[in-house]
Protein backbone atom coordinates (compact mmCIF):
# COMPACT_ATOMS: atom_id res chain seq x y z
CA UNK A 1 0.00 0.00 0.00
CA UNK A 2 2.80 2.62 1.10
CA UNK A 3 4.25 1.58 -2.78
CA UNK A 4 1.39 2.72 -4.06
CA UNK A 5 0.70 5.79 -2.66
CA UNK A 6 4.03 6.50 -3.17
CA UNK A 7 4.59 5.65 -6.82
CA UNK A 8 0.93 7.90 -7.19
CA UNK A 9 3.03 10.98 -5.89
CA UNK A 10 5.74 9.85 -8.33
CA UNK A 11 3.30 9.74 -10.92
CA UNK A 12 1.18 12.73 -10.31
CA UNK A 13 4.78 15.19 -10.38
CA UNK A 14 5.67 13.36 -14.07
CA UNK A 15 1.97 14.52 -14.75
CA UNK A 16 2.50 17.87 -13.68
CA UNK A 17 5.87 17.91 -16.31
CA UNK A 18 3.89 16.97 -18.86
CA UNK A 19 1.31 20.20 -18.36
CA UNK A 20 4.42 21.73 -17.71
CA UNK A 21 6.10 21.39 -20.59
CA UNK A 22 2.56 20.74 -23.11
CA UNK A 23 1.85 24.72 -21.63
CA UNK A 24 5.47 25.81 -23.23
CA UNK A 25 5.14 23.68 -26.16
CA UNK A 26 2.17 26.00 -27.14
CA UNK A 27 2.26 29.65 -25.49
CA UNK A 28 4.11 30.75 -27.85
CA UNK A 29 1.11 30.73 -30.45
CA UNK A 30 -0.97 32.14 -27.52
CA UNK A 31 1.23 35.39 -27.41
CA UNK A 32 2.31 35.31 -31.18
CA UNK A 33 1.20 38.72 -31.75
CA UNK A 34 2.61 40.35 -28.54
CA UNK A 35 6.21 38.38 -28.84
CA UNK A 36 6.07 40.35 -32.89
CA UNK A 37 5.11 43.67 -31.80
CA UNK A 38 7.71 43.54 -28.67
CA UNK A 39 10.72 41.92 -30.71
CA UNK A 40 9.74 43.93 -33.75
CA UNK A 41 9.72 40.30 -35.56
CA UNK A 42 8.12 39.31 -39.20
CA UNK A 43 5.38 36.38 -39.03
CA UNK A 44 8.17 34.25 -40.56
CA UNK A 45 10.72 34.72 -37.70
CA UNK A 46 8.06 33.91 -34.93
CA UNK A 47 7.05 30.81 -36.97
CA UNK A 48 10.74 30.34 -37.22
CA UNK A 49 11.51 31.08 -33.31
CA UNK A 50 8.68 29.05 -32.10
CA UNK A 51 9.42 26.26 -33.99
CA UNK A 52 12.60 25.31 -32.11
CA UNK A 53 10.73 24.15 -29.53
CA UNK A 54 10.00 21.46 -32.33
CA UNK A 55 13.40 20.89 -33.54
CA UNK A 56 14.78 20.66 -29.94
CA UNK A 57 12.18 18.22 -29.03
CA UNK A 58 12.78 16.11 -31.45
CA UNK A 59 16.69 15.99 -31.33
CA UNK A 60 16.32 14.73 -27.87
CA UNK A 61 13.52 12.28 -28.11
CA UNK A 62 15.49 9.20 -28.48
CA UNK A 63 18.45 10.13 -25.98
CA UNK A 64 15.92 10.73 -23.78
CA UNK A 65 14.30 7.47 -23.27
CA UNK A 66 18.03 5.73 -23.32
CA UNK A 67 18.63 7.56 -20.48
CA UNK A 68 15.57 7.10 -18.69
CA UNK A 69 16.25 3.37 -19.15
CA UNK A 70 20.01 3.56 -18.16
CA UNK A 71 19.94 5.74 -15.36
CA UNK A 72 17.86 6.67 -12.29
CA UNK A 73 14.54 8.35 -12.54
CA UNK A 74 15.42 10.99 -10.24
CA UNK A 75 18.33 12.53 -12.19
CA UNK A 76 17.02 12.17 -15.61
CA UNK A 77 13.77 13.51 -14.90
CA UNK A 78 15.06 16.74 -12.65
CA UNK A 79 17.67 17.47 -15.33
CA UNK A 80 14.86 17.46 -17.97
CA UNK A 81 12.84 19.70 -15.90
CA UNK A 82 15.85 21.81 -15.00
CA UNK A 83 16.55 22.48 -18.84
CA UNK A 84 12.59 23.31 -19.75
CA UNK A 85 12.66 26.03 -16.59
CA UNK A 86 16.18 27.06 -17.95
CA UNK A 87 14.54 27.74 -21.07
CA UNK A 88 11.83 29.08 -19.94
CA UNK A 89 13.82 31.84 -17.56
CA UNK A 90 15.81 33.16 -20.49
CA UNK A 91 12.73 33.12 -22.61
CA UNK A 92 11.55 35.73 -20.38
CA UNK A 93 14.38 37.66 -20.52
CA UNK A 94 14.38 37.63 -24.24
CA UNK A 95 15.11 41.03 -26.04
CA UNK A 96 15.49 40.04 -29.28
CA UNK A 97 14.69 37.49 -31.99
CA UNK A 98 18.20 35.19 -31.54
CA UNK A 99 17.75 34.97 -27.64
CA UNK A 100 14.18 33.82 -28.14
CA UNK A 101 14.92 31.23 -30.43
CA UNK A 102 17.65 29.77 -28.59
CA UNK A 103 15.79 29.76 -25.36
CA UNK A 104 12.53 28.14 -27.08
CA UNK A 105 15.10 25.23 -28.12
CA UNK A 106 16.41 24.50 -24.81
CA UNK A 107 12.86 24.15 -23.93
CA UNK A 108 11.72 22.07 -26.38
CA UNK A 109 15.56 19.56 -25.10
CA UNK A 110 13.92 19.87 -21.92
CA UNK A 111 10.52 19.02 -22.74
CA UNK A 112 11.42 15.96 -24.76
CA UNK A 113 11.83 13.88 -21.01
CA UNK A 114 8.11 14.82 -20.12
CA UNK A 115 6.01 12.33 -21.98
CA UNK A 116 8.66 9.47 -22.30
CA UNK A 117 9.37 9.92 -18.44
CA UNK A 118 5.63 9.50 -17.40
CA UNK A 119 5.30 6.40 -19.16
CA UNK A 120 7.91 4.65 -18.08
CA UNK A 121 7.52 5.70 -13.75
CA UNK A 122 4.41 4.23 -14.44
CA UNK A 123 5.63 1.10 -16.00
CA UNK A 124 8.17 1.08 -13.21
CA UNK A 125 5.70 1.50 -10.32
CA UNK A 126 2.71 -0.12 -11.05
CA UNK A 127 1.04 -3.20 -12.71
CA UNK A 128 0.87 -3.56 -16.43
CA UNK A 129 -3.13 -3.43 -15.72
CA UNK A 130 -2.58 0.36 -14.60
CA UNK A 131 -0.61 1.82 -16.78
CA UNK A 132 -3.40 2.27 -19.33
CA UNK A 133 -5.43 4.06 -17.13
CA UNK A 134 -2.96 6.11 -15.15
CA UNK A 135 -1.14 7.22 -18.44
CA UNK A 136 -4.64 7.97 -19.85
CA UNK A 137 -4.85 10.16 -16.92
CA UNK A 138 -2.18 11.71 -17.45
CA UNK A 139 -3.19 12.54 -21.09
CA UNK A 140 -6.71 13.89 -19.46
CA UNK A 141 -5.10 16.02 -16.65
CA UNK A 142 -2.64 17.15 -19.55
CA UNK A 143 -5.89 18.48 -21.87
CA UNK A 144 -7.56 20.23 -19.61
CA UNK A 145 -5.21 21.90 -17.28
CA UNK A 146 -3.78 23.10 -20.51
CA UNK A 147 -6.61 24.19 -22.12
CA UNK A 148 -7.37 26.17 -18.82
CA UNK A 149 -4.33 27.85 -18.51
CA UNK A 150 -4.03 28.92 -22.28
CA UNK A 151 -7.83 30.51 -21.22
CA UNK A 152 -5.72 32.48 -18.43
CA UNK A 153 -3.10 33.19 -21.20
CA UNK A 154 -5.44 34.66 -23.43
CA UNK A 155 -7.20 36.66 -20.06
CA UNK A 156 -3.92 37.63 -18.78
CA UNK A 157 -2.18 38.46 -21.71
CA UNK A 158 -4.72 41.86 -21.24
CA UNK A 159 -3.02 43.13 -18.85
CA UNK A 160 0.40 41.87 -18.31
CA UNK A 161 3.17 41.25 -20.77
CA UNK A 162 4.30 38.22 -22.01
CA UNK A 163 7.39 38.09 -20.23
CA UNK A 164 5.72 38.46 -16.97
CA UNK A 165 3.44 35.27 -17.42
CA UNK A 166 7.15 33.37 -18.44
CA UNK A 167 8.41 34.38 -15.81
CA UNK A 168 5.44 33.54 -13.35
CA UNK A 169 5.82 29.75 -15.19
CA UNK A 170 9.18 29.95 -14.18
CA UNK A 171 8.61 30.07 -10.92
CA UNK A 172 6.05 26.85 -11.28
CA UNK A 173 9.38 25.34 -13.43
CA UNK A 174 11.72 25.92 -10.16
CA UNK A 175 9.22 24.17 -7.60
CA UNK A 176 8.63 21.50 -9.93
CA UNK A 177 13.07 20.91 -10.18
CA UNK A 178 12.32 20.86 -6.00
CA UNK A 179 9.82 18.38 -6.02
CA UNK A 180 11.66 15.83 -8.59
CA UNK A 181 14.74 16.14 -6.89
CA UNK A 182 13.09 15.33 -3.45
CA UNK A 183 10.23 12.19 -4.69
CA UNK A 184 10.54 11.08 -7.98
CA UNK A 185 13.01 8.39 -8.06
CA UNK A 186 13.41 4.82 -9.26
CA UNK A 187 12.07 1.85 -7.61
CA UNK A 188 14.51 0.22 -5.32
CA UNK A 189 16.06 -2.95 -6.64
CA UNK A 190 14.68 -2.31 -10.46
CA UNK A 191 17.18 -3.73 -12.87
CA UNK A 192 17.29 -1.01 -15.53
CA UNK A 193 19.83 -1.30 -18.98
CA UNK A 194 22.79 0.01 -17.35
CA UNK A 195 25.35 -1.96 -19.32
CA UNK A 196 23.82 -1.41 -22.33
CA UNK A 197 25.12 1.69 -25.17
CA UNK A 198 22.17 3.61 -27.33
CA UNK A 199 23.40 1.73 -29.99
CA UNK A 200 22.97 -1.58 -28.84
CA UNK A 201 19.73 -0.33 -27.23
CA UNK A 202 18.02 1.20 -30.50
CA UNK A 203 19.10 -2.30 -32.35
CA UNK A 204 17.53 -4.41 -30.02
CA UNK A 205 13.73 -2.25 -30.17
CA UNK A 206 14.49 -1.45 -33.91
CA UNK A 207 14.61 -5.69 -34.87
CA UNK A 208 11.20 -5.35 -33.27
CA UNK A 209 8.04 -5.84 -35.94
CA UNK A 210 5.68 -5.51 -33.44
CA UNK A 211 7.29 -2.36 -32.47
CA UNK A 212 7.36 -1.01 -35.86
CA UNK A 213 3.94 -2.24 -36.16
CA UNK A 214 2.87 -0.30 -33.33
CA UNK A 215 4.76 2.92 -34.34
CA UNK A 216 3.82 2.83 -37.84
CA UNK A 217 -0.26 2.42 -36.86
CA UNK A 218 0.20 4.21 -34.10
CA UNK A 219 1.65 7.58 -36.06
CA UNK A 220 -1.03 7.02 -38.92
CA UNK A 221 -3.93 6.94 -35.94
CA UNK A 222 -2.84 8.95 -33.46
CA UNK A 223 -0.53 11.51 -34.95
CA UNK A 224 -3.85 12.11 -37.71
CA UNK A 225 -5.58 13.01 -34.87
CA UNK A 226 -3.59 15.35 -33.65
CA UNK A 227 -3.35 17.00 -36.70
CA UNK A 228 -7.40 17.34 -37.13
CA UNK A 229 -7.45 18.50 -33.65
CA UNK A 230 -4.75 21.36 -33.64
CA UNK A 231 -5.04 22.61 -37.01
CA UNK A 232 -6.90 20.84 -39.83
CA UNK A 233 -10.53 21.59 -38.15
CA UNK A 234 -10.00 25.02 -38.56
CA UNK A 235 -10.12 25.05 -42.33
CA UNK A 236 -13.87 22.94 -42.06
CA UNK A 237 -15.05 25.59 -39.77
CA UNK A 238 -14.04 28.38 -41.81
CA UNK A 239 -15.70 27.09 -45.04
CA UNK A 240 -19.29 27.15 -42.73
CA UNK A 241 -18.47 30.65 -41.40
CA UNK A 242 -18.40 29.17 -37.76
CA UNK A 243 -17.33 32.05 -35.13
CA UNK A 244 -13.69 31.83 -33.76
CA UNK A 245 -14.94 31.19 -30.17
CA UNK A 246 -17.34 28.61 -31.32
CA UNK A 247 -14.38 26.80 -33.28
CA UNK A 248 -12.36 27.38 -30.18
CA UNK A 249 -15.07 24.96 -28.15
CA UNK A 250 -15.28 22.74 -31.07
CA UNK A 251 -11.36 21.70 -30.88
CA UNK A 252 -11.89 21.56 -27.03
CA UNK A 253 -14.79 19.38 -27.33
CA UNK A 254 -11.62 17.11 -29.54
CA UNK A 255 -9.30 17.37 -26.70
CA UNK A 256 -11.73 16.29 -23.94
CA UNK A 257 -13.05 13.42 -25.82
CA UNK A 258 -9.71 12.37 -25.82
CA UNK A 259 -8.41 13.43 -22.34
CA UNK A 260 -11.97 11.44 -21.25
CA UNK A 261 -11.72 8.41 -23.57
CA UNK A 262 -8.11 7.36 -23.12
CA UNK A 263 -8.29 6.16 -19.00
CA UNK A 264 -11.67 4.89 -20.00
CA UNK A 265 -10.90 2.76 -23.00
CA UNK A 266 -7.82 1.58 -21.44
CA UNK A 267 -9.65 0.44 -18.13
CA UNK A 268 -12.35 -1.20 -20.84
CA UNK A 269 -9.21 -2.90 -22.44
CA UNK A 270 -8.32 -4.67 -18.82
CA UNK A 271 -12.03 -5.60 -18.79
CA UNK A 272 -11.96 -7.59 -22.35
CA UNK A 273 -8.80 -8.62 -21.64
CA UNK A 274 -7.53 -7.44 -24.91
CA UNK A 275 -5.71 -4.24 -26.13
CA UNK A 276 -6.21 -4.71 -30.20
CA UNK A 277 -9.61 -5.40 -29.96
CA UNK A 278 -10.36 -2.15 -28.35
CA UNK A 279 -8.05 -0.84 -30.38
CA UNK A 280 -9.90 -1.81 -33.53
CA UNK A 281 -13.18 -1.25 -32.58
CA UNK A 282 -12.30 2.80 -31.76
CA UNK A 283 -10.28 3.08 -34.82
CA UNK A 284 -13.10 1.58 -36.72
CA UNK A 285 -15.91 3.77 -35.20
CA UNK A 286 -13.29 6.70 -34.78
CA UNK A 287 -12.77 6.82 -38.91
CA UNK A 288 -16.71 6.94 -39.23
CA UNK A 289 -16.90 10.43 -36.77
CA UNK A 290 -13.73 12.13 -38.61
CA UNK A 291 -15.31 11.36 -41.77
CA UNK A 292 -18.65 13.15 -40.12
CA UNK A 293 -16.62 15.57 -38.83
CA UNK A 294 -15.01 16.60 -42.41
CA UNK A 295 -17.79 15.79 -44.32
CA UNK A 296 -21.26 16.01 -42.40
CA UNK A 297 -22.84 19.63 -43.82
CA UNK A 298 -23.48 22.15 -41.01
CA UNK A 299 -26.85 22.84 -40.67
CA UNK A 300 -28.26 25.88 -39.56
CA UNK A 301 -28.63 25.23 -36.02
CA UNK A 302 -27.32 28.07 -33.85
CA UNK A 303 -25.40 26.19 -31.10
CA UNK A 304 -23.70 23.58 -34.07
CA UNK A 305 -24.97 21.06 -31.39
CA UNK A 306 -23.94 18.13 -33.78
CA UNK A 307 -20.57 18.77 -35.53
CA UNK A 308 -19.78 19.59 -31.44
CA UNK A 309 -21.36 16.02 -30.52
CA UNK A 310 -19.27 14.57 -33.65
CA UNK A 311 -16.18 16.33 -32.33
CA UNK A 312 -16.44 14.57 -29.22
CA UNK A 313 -16.36 11.50 -30.59
CA UNK A 314 -13.59 12.17 -32.58
CA UNK A 315 -11.39 12.62 -30.03
CA UNK A 316 -13.02 9.84 -27.43
CA UNK A 317 -13.13 7.08 -30.25
CA UNK A 318 -9.61 7.61 -31.75
CA UNK A 319 -7.95 7.90 -28.64
CA UNK A 320 -7.41 4.07 -28.46
CA UNK A 321 -5.17 4.49 -30.49
CA UNK A 322 -3.05 5.46 -27.13
CA UNK A 323 -2.59 1.92 -26.27
CA UNK A 324 0.16 1.27 -28.99
CA UNK A 325 2.08 2.82 -26.16
CA UNK A 326 0.39 0.36 -23.47
CA UNK A 327 1.35 -2.14 -26.07
CA UNK A 328 4.73 -1.16 -26.94
CA UNK A 329 5.26 -0.80 -22.57
CA UNK A 330 3.71 -4.56 -22.48
CA UNK A 331 6.80 -6.42 -25.05
CA UNK A 332 9.18 -4.18 -23.89
CA UNK A 333 11.75 -5.04 -21.29
CA UNK A 334 13.08 -2.65 -18.45
CA UNK A 335 16.52 -2.39 -21.03
CA UNK A 336 14.63 -0.84 -23.45
CA UNK A 337 11.31 -0.36 -22.46
CA UNK A 338 12.13 4.10 -22.65
CA UNK A 339 13.93 3.81 -26.21
CA UNK A 340 11.18 1.53 -27.35
CA UNK A 341 8.27 4.24 -26.20
CA UNK A 342 10.16 7.22 -27.36
CA UNK A 343 10.54 5.59 -31.08
CA UNK A 344 7.09 5.35 -30.94
CA UNK A 345 6.38 9.03 -29.99
CA UNK A 346 8.65 10.22 -32.41
CA UNK A 347 6.83 8.63 -35.19
CA UNK A 348 3.63 10.66 -33.77
CA UNK A 349 5.45 13.22 -33.62
CA UNK A 350 7.05 13.57 -37.04
CA UNK A 351 3.28 12.03 -39.03
CA UNK A 352 1.48 14.94 -36.55
CA UNK A 353 4.03 17.60 -38.35
CA UNK A 354 4.12 16.06 -41.68
CA UNK A 355 0.17 16.03 -41.98
CA UNK A 356 0.47 20.03 -41.50
CA UNK A 357 1.61 19.46 -45.03
CA UNK A 358 0.48 16.82 -46.77
CA UNK A 359 -2.98 17.66 -47.46
CA UNK A 360 -1.79 20.24 -49.58
CA UNK A 361 -0.34 18.09 -52.26
CA UNK A 362 -3.99 17.16 -53.23
CA UNK A 363 -5.12 20.85 -53.54
CA UNK A 364 -6.58 20.84 -57.35
CA UNK A 365 -7.01 24.05 -59.55
CA UNK A 366 -10.59 23.05 -59.96
CA UNK A 367 -10.98 23.18 -56.10
CA UNK A 368 -8.96 24.61 -53.08
CA UNK A 369 -11.33 23.54 -50.36
CA UNK A 370 -11.09 21.16 -47.28
CA UNK A 371 -12.84 18.44 -48.68
CA UNK A 372 -10.64 18.15 -52.05
CA UNK A 373 -7.56 17.39 -49.83
CA UNK A 374 -8.41 16.26 -46.41
CA UNK A 375 -9.55 12.79 -47.40
CA UNK A 376 -5.75 11.37 -46.62
CA UNK A 377 -6.91 12.11 -42.78
CA UNK A 378 -8.82 8.88 -42.78
CA UNK A 379 -7.33 7.03 -45.32
CA UNK A 380 -4.47 7.04 -43.04
CA UNK A 381 -6.66 5.84 -40.23
CA UNK A 382 -7.54 2.90 -42.16
CA UNK A 383 -3.96 1.98 -42.94
CA UNK A 384 -3.28 1.92 -39.30
CA UNK A 385 -6.34 -0.64 -38.92
CA UNK A 386 -5.05 -2.94 -42.14
CA UNK A 387 -1.44 -2.89 -40.26
CA UNK A 388 -3.47 -3.60 -36.49
CA UNK A 389 -4.45 -7.36 -38.15
CA UNK A 390 -0.48 -7.98 -37.93
CA UNK A 391 -0.08 -6.45 -34.01
CA UNK A 392 -0.19 -9.43 -31.20
CA UNK A 393 -2.23 -8.94 -28.57
CA UNK A 394 0.12 -7.93 -25.33
CA UNK A 395 -2.54 -8.87 -22.67
CA UNK A 396 -1.84 -10.69 -19.76
CA UNK A 397 -3.90 -12.47 -17.42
Amino acid sequence: MRKEIYGSIVWFIATLFVVYSFCLNTAAAVFATAIKTSLNASDIGVSMATGAFILGFACMQIPAGYLLDKYNARYVVSSGIFLLALGNICISFSDNLIMFTLSNFLQGIGASFAFIAAAVLISQWFSAKIFPILFGLTQTLSCILAGIIHYYFTVILTTHSWNDIYRTLAIFGIVLLVLSLLIIRTPAGLKGGKNISLKKSLKTVLKSKQIWLCTLAGALSFGVLLAYASFWYVQVQKFYSVENLQAVIISGLIFAGIGIGTPLLGWYSNIVKSRVMVIHITLVTGTMALLLGIYLPHYHIETLIIIKIVSFFIGFLLSGSMLFYTIISEISSNNTRGVALSVLNTGVFLLNTLMLFIPYLFVTFMSVQFFTYLWILPFCVLISILLLYFVKDSYKS
